[in-house]
């Protein structure tokens, strides 16, 4: 039974210094005349059809933009953005996240998975910023910013598109979204996907951990064996801390939430599968 991996892209796969950021700034600018000014949390997870729409609404006083403002946002923004990228790699500011190249090798051998794209990038932008990665290959299939403003709405749309592809049905239970902040984490869970997240990407550090994920690793090269284990091509093996992974209604629950102090409601959110479920409706 095929196995689906979404993996998202910044601060996932690559961190590209920065240059989404820097264009969505600079096409702004051109076109409005006004340089927006706002934290990199604001836009960090989301897609970019929201990015615009909520950037939009920073330097108009809360307009929302119409279908034909978006399009213009969409060029202008996809016009910079490879001299940012060229920039991040001039700069040497665009690098790799650690041991990614080898768990996508892993994974690219084994005829039960299926590799693809789960991020907020336009996909124009998304091919942009993985080029100088030399990971673009890995991936046959993706959802990307132009799906839909949340994250959910790609995702699925990532998995229809597997299915289309491979001719095979998949089920939510098979889909794995790896992402690096909260936003990646609640999406997979309104899906029933499973999930896990890098804590060393763009995510912040409380409300991943309130979003509480399967997974929480530090990268793929530290990290390798439990993510291994988490996409079940390897069995657990001695000596693997179990309270570096998840996995539901077991003992290492206990051990895992015994070491780290966290509450009862987060062990309740590890055990939803979607935050509609818990009466505050929301992670925070």
């Amino acid at each position: 039974m095929k196995k689906l991996v979404l993996f998202d892209l910044d601060g996932t796969l690559v961190d590209a210094g920065g240059c989404g950021r820097r264009a969505l700034v600079r096409a702004m600018k051109e076109l409005y005349g006004i340089e927006p000014k706002f934290e990199h949390a604001l836009i960090s997870g989301r897609t970019d059809l929201d990015n615009f729409s909520i950037v939009y609404a920073l330097i108009k006083k809360g307009k929302k933009p119409s279908l034909a403002e978006i399009k213009k946002m969409k060029a202008k923004y996809l016009e910079l953005l490879p001299d940012e990228v060229h920039a991040s790699v001039r700069s040497k500011k665009y690098n790799l996240v650690p041991g990614i190249k080898k768990l996508l090798t892993l994974l690219a051998k084994d005829k039960n998975f299926i590799l693809g794209l789960g991020t907020g990038n336009l996909e124009k932008g998304a091919q942009l910023k993985l080029e100088p990665s030399g990971l673009a290959p890995f991936f046959s299939i993706g959802g990307y910013g132009e799906d839909g403003h949340s994250r959910e709405e790609m995702l699925k749309a990532a998995l229809r598109r597997a299915e289309k592809k491979f001719k095979t049905h998949i089920e939510p239970g098979n889909v794995f979204i790896i992402g690096d902040t909260h936003r990646d984490i609640v999406a997979a869970k309104n899906c029933g996907f499973h999930n896990a997240v890098l804590t060393t990407g763009f995510g912040e550090t409380q409300k991943i951990q309130r979003a509480a994920a399967e997974l929480e690793a530090r990268d793929f090269a530290k990290d390798f064996t439990s993510f291994c284990v988490w996409l079940g091509v390897k069995t657990d093996p001695k000596g693997v801390k179990r309270g570096s992974y998840i996995m539901p209604a077991t003992a290492i629950e206990h051990v895992f939430f015994s070491r780290t102090g966290i509450d009862e409601d987060r062990l309740k959110m590890l055990r939803i599968k979607k935050y509609e479920d818990l009466e505050s409706g929301t992670i925070m």
